[in-house]
């Protein structure tokens, strides 16, 4: 069986500094903080090898125009790929190249699902371009995909704690026919035999039409742009939710402040323009009394002058009467006495009566005056609130901005994912399709693929072997299912116990997979990637079984002596004595100049 070992993975870009790690002929350990790039190494591993629909992206690949994945094949020669992001062209150079390229490439092959794509290209290196695999339970069969083989070796994050069986690309039933076909592949080296159409008009009907699905697969995969399976933007999804609703509720109790503040400075301008009202009413009134009052003082003035100037009209003069205009001889004895003390009686009078007048006046001025002063002074205390609630609605509005945006993002986020998860089941349903199509004219259902008890029974003992070895506790008699395709132990299926659990049985089936193939020269990519097989030691959800901490070293001492090429991603730091014989790269916790896989491009270019 021919191997293939990985040498490198560089992202190069014009006037950028490379950011490159290499992997070491046995084990590579990359361990550090997180947000640092480890999982996009080995999401952009998957990518090159056209399992990965989507570019990896990360904020600091901004910029960067080329992918390089180099590979050693299994005569010894390098072999570099070389994938702009984005491009669904790849081009292989015979050659090891670690920078920015612009030679000629020896070939040009597609990404994924073409006539001269990279999984034949590399299926022929591996000698398994001719090797079929069963399709469904009619017995259709199919060309063996690079991917069918690929998600065996180089397990990413989003699948290795996922509840889909280990062995299968995807949880419908084509999906668990295939994953047990390449099983069989892989445990006994025997393929499917082809399973011919009737003739050469219907296998190109039914080729035209495969094509068809398969161009139809490749646009709805550019349209997706959420990097994961259904399973892994699930998750995601129900973060969303979350998130989405907890941003609702922080924008609620704003906006409930908000109109609160709007309320009560509604009721502030209005309660101002009553008051504004009221003091203009009172200025008005006041104005008017003040006229009112100086024609009072001016009537008393003049009666004043009248009852002064009393004697000055005639009262000693004979002849006419000046009160009554009676002339002399129809005057009585005490005719101007008379006249005179009637008027004197009637200009006081109307001095006393006018004093009053004047006096209630004054009173009803003193009493405006006093309203007018509080009324002020209730309009300016309002106007100080009104600005107090001005600045309130200000700073709300000030903080609901961000939230705004910050909702506005997540529902946008929201959005997408969902439908990318439309666009993943729409695929699914295709290849769905492209499956039925392969086998409508199958002659007659097959018995399903047989594994030998035997071998099963071997590669059983493997993986309990491998658990044992990792001292993981209550997994006694695993096993993995020929039929359902699951991983049990301690008596459950895998996807019933929690993430960390699952992850680590996930690691196991695919560690004793690669052992397996290894040791009886069956088919295998030749190397094993693992992304967070100890997931447990980091941050734990609900329903989460906490696995002891020892694990962990003795998981990373099992891979000082494993037989194929192995690359474990991870959070947690190996011990020391796995330090001094691996290859391993820190990322942010330990040495200088390394806090990610980018390099920090301000330090960098100086």
């Amino acid at each position: 069986m021919a191997d293939l070992s990985l040498t490198h993975l560089t992202w190069a870009g014009s006037a950028l500094p490379t950011a490159q790690v290499t992997f070491g002929p046995e084990l590579t350990i990359i361990c550090g903080n997180s947000n640092t790039g480890k999982t996009f190494i080995v999401n952009s591993i998957d990518y090159m090898l056209g399992g990965r629909r989507n570019t990896p992206s990360i904020t600091r690949a901004a910029g960067y125009g080329q992918i390089l994945l180099g590979l050693k094949l299994p005569d010894g020669s390098p072999l570099t790929l070389v994938r702009k992001p984005g491009s669904n062209h790849i081009h292989v150079h015979q050659a090891d190249l670690r920078n920015l390229t612009h030679a000629t490439p020896d070939a040009v092959v597609s990404a994924r699902r073409a006539k001269h794509d990279i999984s034949k290209y590399l299926l022929e290196v591996l000698s398994l371009d001719a090797t079929y695999i069963r399709t469904n339970e009619q017995g259709s069969t199919a060309l063996l995909q690079l991917q069918d083989i690929a998600h065996l070796a180089v397990v990413t994050d989003g699948r290795i704690d996922d509840e889909t069986p280990p062995c299968q690309r995807g949880r419908g039933q084509s999906s668990r026919t295939a994953g047990r076909s390449v099983m069989r592949l892989s445990l006994t080296g025997d393929d499917e035999p082809p399973a011919n159409l009737s003739n050469a008009a219907q296998r190109r009907v039914q080729r035209g039409k495969i094509t068809l699905i398969d161009q139809l697969v490749v646009d709805l995969s550019n349209k997706i742009s959420t990097p994961g399976n259904a399973e892994a933007l699930r998750r995601i999804l129900g973060r969303l939710d979350t998130s989405v609703r907890e941003a609702t509720r922080s924008h609620h109790a704003e906006s409930e402040h908000q109109a609160a503040a709007i309320a009560a400075r509604a009721q502030l301008n209005e309660d101002e323009a009553r008051l504004t009202a009221r003091l203009s009413e009172i200025s008005d009134l006041l104005g008017r009394f003040d006229l009112l009052q100086r024609q009072y003082e001016s009537d008393l003035a003049r009666l004043a002058m009248v009852s002064e100037a009393g004697n000055l009209l005639g009262y000693f003069q004979t002849g006419r009467c000046v009160f009554c205009g009676a002339e002399p001889e129809h005057q009585t004895a005490h005719h101007g006495l008379t006249e005179t003390t009637q008027l004197h009686q009637a200009v006081q009078a109307e001095d006393h009566k006018t004093r009053v007048l004047l006096a209630d006046l004054r009173l009803t001025i003193t009493d405006l005056d006093g309203q007018r002063a509080e009324l002020a002074s209730e309009i300016a205390d309002i106007r100080a609130q009104e600005a107090s609630a001005e600045a309130t609605i200000t700073d709300i509005t000030r903080r609901l901005e961000p939230l705004n945006d910050a909702l506005e993002q997540l529902l946008e986020q929201r959005a997408t994912v969902q439908r990318d998860l439309e666009l993943l089941a729409r695929i699914e349903e295709l290849d769905e399709r492209r499956v039925a199509l392969t086998g409508e004219a199958a002659p007659a259902r097959r018995a399903p693929s047989y594994i030998p008890a035997s071998i099963q029974n071997a590669f059983n003992a493997e993986l309990q072997a491998i658990l044992d070895d990792w001292h993981v506790p209550g997994v006694d008699a695993a096993t993995w299912d020929t039929y359902s395709g699951e991983v049990r132990a301690g008596g459950s299926d895998r996807s019933s116990h929690g993430r960390g659990l699952r992850a680590l049985l996930h690691a196991a089936f695919s560690t004793a997979l690669a052992r397996y193939c290894s040791e009886h020269r069956m088919p295998h990519m030749g190397f094993l990637v693992l992304d967070s097989p100890l997931v447990t030691f980091g941050q734990l959800e609900p329903g989460d079984e906490m696995v002891p901490l020892y694990v962990k070293d003795y998981f990373y001492r099992y891979f000082l002596r494993f037989p194929v090429q192995r690359i474990i991603v991870e959070n947690s730091i190996p011990p020391d004595d796995v330090i001094e014989q691996a290859h391993v790269v820190f990322f942010g916790t330990r040495g200088p100049g390394r806090p990610g896989f980018f390099p920090d491009r301000h330090r960098t270019a100086k």
